[in-house]
């Protein structure tokens, strides 16, 4: 999966949300390790991004998320946090204070649906 979240970050809000869709898609229909593998790759083309690029990936793709059923979410949340424990430290605290930003940016309820399926680490 060959993809530049640094560009579908800055492409117009509607594109963007039409690529993370179909991004999410895809990740739903590999097996585990694939998944995790292509989130890897993309948690780490973003950590290169300027902060504007990745908060607007953040964005779209919780705007995405939120949409699915909570079981959907859960199991794409898990994925995400499992790879980002993986990383790098600062990697981990530069996407741990940007998404917390973007959530308290969000409307209450794609706020409130995100937080319900959040995994406890």
């Amino acid at each position: 999966m060959s993809i530049n979240p640094v560009q579908i970050a800055q492409l117009p809000y509607t594109n963007r949300i039409d690529n993370i869709q179909k991004i999410i898609q895809t990740l739903l229909s590999m097996d585990p390790k694939t998944a995790e593998s292509a989130v890897k790759d993309l948690l780490t083309a973003l950590s290169k991004a300027s902060d504007e690029d990745y908060k607007n990936w953040c964005e779209g793709t919780m705007r995405v998320i939120s949409m699915f059923d909570d079981s959907v979410i859960k199991a794409i949340l898990s994925l995400r946090m499992k790879v980002v424990s993986e990383m790098p430290k600062e990697v981990q605290v530069r996407d741990s204070k940007i998404v917390m930003e973007v959530l308290n940016s969000l409307d209450e309820s794609v706020k409130e649906k995100l937080m319900k399926n959040m995994p406890k680490s």
